[in-house]
C-alpha cells in the first residue's frame, strides 16, 4: 500500500509462518492475533435512519424499499441475482415522463457501489444520495429539478454476497501470503467460497468484479488469470452474475440516453477516469471532474488515464461503450487511518472510522449532485418579461414553447419601449441557476458567484451597430417569491433607456444577455434548437459563432424585440476582405539529431510511470494504489 510519510505497522506478520490465520480486529487491544486499529471497530448498525457509523445491508436494503414504497419518484427494479442467488436491486430515481420540463427527452445516469464487498463508505455514500433526493424532492431546487429532468439509476450494492460476509464477520479477518482475503477484507465475489471463515482453503477464492469487465479484460498486469489473485478476472469479460446485473443497469437506464457514469469506491481520495479515442468526451469528462471536485475544495485528486488501454474495470466500460463520461471514485482517507488517529495498520483506509462516516455522506452527495446537475441539461434563456416599474404594465413577453423537436418564440406581449422609463426585466432560465445556502444566493467555489449576468439591449440603428447597456449588478435571483418553477431561476434587473432612445428608429433590438448556470456552463445561444447529447458530447449547444458542437455556449441574443429576420448569427456589418500576405518562409529542416524539444524522454518516462500503475495519469503523475480500484 502507498503511504507518504507514514510507518506502517504490519497487519499481516504471521502469514510468514502459516498459509493462513484468522485475526481479530480491536481498538487498542494486542496479542498474537489481534490488530488494533487505535479506533473503536465498525459494527453493522440495524436502522433505516442514517448513523453515526455504518447500516447493516438488512437496514440498508429496507431503507431502499422505504423509500421507493413511500414515493412514486424512486422505483425498486431487480436487475440480476448475486452467485448465490440474492436478488440485486437498483433504484430508478425521477419522474417517469422522460421529458424534460424545458423540452426534449431526459438524459440518463448510473451510479454503481459495492463492487468491492469490503468498501462499506460506498453504500453509505450513495444510500445518502438516494435519501437526499427524498428528502428533498418538494424543495423547488435542485434536487426537484434532478427528479424532473434526469433519469438516475443507482445500484446501493452490487456485490451483495460478498458485502454481506464482511459484515458477517466485521471484527475478523484471514490472512494470507498475499494479502487480507476474507471476513471484513473479502475483496471479490463469493464464486467457489463458502460462508464460513472456518474454511481456510476457499479464502482466496472469488472474482474481481472491477476486472471482469470488456474492453480491456485480462490486457493488464493489474489483471490476473490465476484464480487466487486478488484482482483475479474470470474465466471472460461479464462472467459474474453481478456484472452482467450491472450491465442490465445501463439497459434500465436506457442505453441510448446514459451519459454519466461512476464507480464507487474506497480508499485513495481521486477521481479515476478512463479517456477514450473521443476527444470532446474527453474535455466534458475533465469538466464534469472540476466540477464535482468543487464543492469540497478539491479535496478530491483527479486521474485520467491513456485512452487504448484499461484494466478491465466498469468504467472503462461505459466510456467505451456508450461515450459516458464516467468516473471511479475512490472515497476517502488519501493514505490510512491515521489521517483520523489511527496506528496506520496496513488496509486500514478500508475501515473508516465511525465518526467519519456522516461528514463523508455529506461530502459525496455534494459531489455527485453537482456532476448529475451539469450533464442533465445546458442552460437557456427561457423566457424575457419587461415591465413598467411605476405601474407593473408589461410593455413585452416571451418565451420559448416546445414544438416537437424544436422551439419557437411565443410572443404573448409586443410593446414598445420609451426612453426616460424605469423598466424591470425578468429574465427565466430552464434550471436554478445558483447554489443555495440557508436560503440565500451564494456561489459555488469559483465556478458562479451570487449575481454573474451582464446584460444589455444589442440592436441596429440607422444600419450602425447600437448598445444600451444595463447595470446587472443590482439585479438580484428569486429564490423566495417570483421564481418560475426553481428556486434561482429567474433573474429581475431594473433598466432606463436613454433620453434619445426612439424605439421607432431601430431596425433590430435584441436583449443580450450572458451567465452561466451554477456550475459555470454558458448560455445556449439558440434555444430554437434543443439541445441533447449523443456520443459523449453536446449537441445543438451553440456558441456565439452558431457553432452547434462546440460544447461551450456563450452569451444569448435570441430573444428579440425588434426582428428584422436577420440571421441570429449574421453580422451587422459584413466583415472586411483581409489584406493579403505574402507567404511565410518555409524554416530549414532541423539538424540531424536535433528533436526540438526534447519531449521524448519525458513521455518515455511517462510511460514508464504508466506502466507501472496500469493507468497512464496524463495530468500530473500521481502515486496510486489499486487496493479500492
Amino acid at each position: 500500500m502507498r503511504i507518504k510519510g507514514v510507518l506502517l505497522i504490519p497487519l499481516f506478520a504471521f502469514s510468514l509462518f502459516a498459509d493462513a490465520i484468522t485475526f481479530t480486529l480491536t481498538n487498542t487491544e494486542t496479542g498474537p492475533t489481534n490488530i488494533a486499529l487505535g479506533y473503536q471497530v465498525p459494527q453493522p448498525v440495524d436502522s433505516l435512519t442514517p448513523v453515526i457509523g455504518f447500516r447493516s445491508y438488512a437496514s440498508l436494503s429496507q431503507r431502499h424499499l422505504q423509500m421507493s414504497l413511500s414515493s412514486s419518484l424512486i422505483t425498486q427494479i431487480q436487475i440480476g441475482e448475486t452467485i448465490n442467488a440474492r436478488p440485486i436491486y437498483a433504484y430508478q430515481i425521477g419522474d417517469d415522463d422522460q421529458q424534460l420540463v424545458s423540452g426534449g427527452v431526459e438524459g440518463a445516469a448510473l451510479i454503481n457501489s459495492g463492487i468491492h464487498a469490503r468498501e462499506w463508505q460506498t453504500p453509505e455514500a450513495t444510500t445518502a444520495l438516494i435519501e437526499h433526493l427524498f428528502d428533498n424532492q418538494g424543495d423547488q431546487h435542485v434536487a426537484q429539478y434532478l427528479l424532473e429532468n434526469l433519469n438516475l439509476v443507482v445500484i446501493p450494492v452490487l456485490n451483495i454476497d460478498g458485502f454481506l460476509q464482511t459484515q458477517r464477520f466485521a471484527s475478523q479477518v484471514t490472512d494470507s501470503t498475499q494479502s487480507p482475503r476474507d471476513g471484513r477484507m473479502r475483496r471479490k465475489n463469493m464464486r467457489d467460497v463458502d460462508e464460513n471463515l472456518d474454511t481456510l482453503n476457499d479464502n482466496l477464492g472469488g472474482i474481481d468484479l472491477n476486472r471482469n469487465n470488456n474492453p480491456y479484460w485480462a490486457t493488464s498486469d493489474r489483471s490476473e488469470s490465476t484464480i487466487d489473485s486478488i484482482v483475479y478476472h474470470g474465466t471472460g469479460p461479464a462472467s459474474e452474475p453481478e456484472t452482467q446485473a450491472l450491465q442490465q443497469a445501463a439497459l434500465t437506464a436506457g442505453e441510448d440516453r446514459l451519459r454519466f457514469y461512476i464507480d464507487t469506491h474506497s480508499f485513495s481520495q481521486i477521481y479515476f477516469s478512463p479517456y477514450t479515442n473521443n476527444t470532446r468526451r474527453n474535455d466534458l469528462n475533465d469538466r464534469v471532474a472540476t466540477i464535482m471536485r468543487t464543492p469540497n475544495n478539491f479535496k478530491y485528486r483527479y486521474g485520467p488515464s491513456s485512452s487504448g488501454r484499461g484494466i478491465g474495470s466498469t468504467d472503462e466500460y461505459f466510456a467505451n461503450t456508450y461515450h459516458a463520461v464516467s468516473y471511479t471514485l475512490e472515497i476517502e482517507p488519501l493514505n490510512s487511518a491515521t489521517e483520523y488517529g489511527g496506528f496506520g495498520v496496513s488496509h486500514d483506509g478500508f475501515i473508516l472510522p465511525n465518526a467519519e462516516v456522516p461528514r463523508m455522506r455529506e461530502e459525496t452527495r455534494k459531489a455527485t449532485i453537482a456532476g448529475l446537475y451539469t450533464i442533465s441539461e445546458v442552460p437557456i434563456l427561457k423566457s424575457l418579461e419587461i415591465r413598467s416599474e411605476s405601474d407593473q404594465s408589461i410593455a413585452y413577453a416571451a418565451n420559448w414553447q416546445t414544438q416537437g423537436s424544436a422551439r419557437v418564440l411565443d410572443v404573448t406581449t409586443l410593446g414598445t419601449l420609451s426612453a426616460s422609463t424605469r423598466y424591470i426585466a425578468k429574465l427565466t432560465f430552464n434550471k436554478p441557476m445558483r447554489a443555495l445556502e440557508n436560503g440565500q444566493v451564494t456561489n459555488f467555489g469559483s465556478l458562479s458567484g451570487t449575481n454573474g449576468v451582464v446584460a444589455k439591449l444589442v440592436g441596429q440603428l440607422n444600419n450602425s451597430d447600437i448598445e444600451y447597456d444595463f447595470d446587472a449588478s443590482q439585479g438580484v435571483w428569486l429564490v423566495n417569491q417570483g421564481f418560475s418553477r426553481y428556486k434561482a431561476d429567474s433573474f429581475e434587473v431594473s433598466f432606463t433607456l436613454p433620453a434619445g432612445f426612439d424605439w421607432n428608429a431601430h431596425s433590430r433590438l435584441a436583449l443580450s444577455i450572458e451567465t452561466t448556470d451554477m456550475v459555470g456552463q454558458k448560455l445556449d445561444t439558440n434555444p430554437a434548437t434543443i439541445v441533447d447529447w449523443q456520443t459523449g458530447a453536446w449537441t445543438n449547444y451553440e456558441d456565439v459563432l452558431g457553432n452547434p458542437d462546440s460544447d461551450n455556449g456563450g452569451a444569448s441574443v435570441a430573444l428579440r424585440l425588434i426582428d428584422d429576420g436577420s440571421d441570429l448569427y449574421q453580422p451587422s456589418n459584413p466583415p472586411t476582405p483581409p489584406t493579403p500576405t505574402p507567404p511565410t518562409p518555409t524554416p530549414p529542416a532541423p539538424t540531424p539529431g536535433n528533436s526540438g524539444g526534447g519531449g521524448s524522454i519525458f513521455w518515455l518516462l511517462l510511460l514508464i510511470i504508466g506502466g507501472y500503475s496500469g493507468r497512464l495519469i496524463t495530468k500530473r503523475p500521481l502515486k496510486i494504489s489499486f487496493l479500492g480500484v
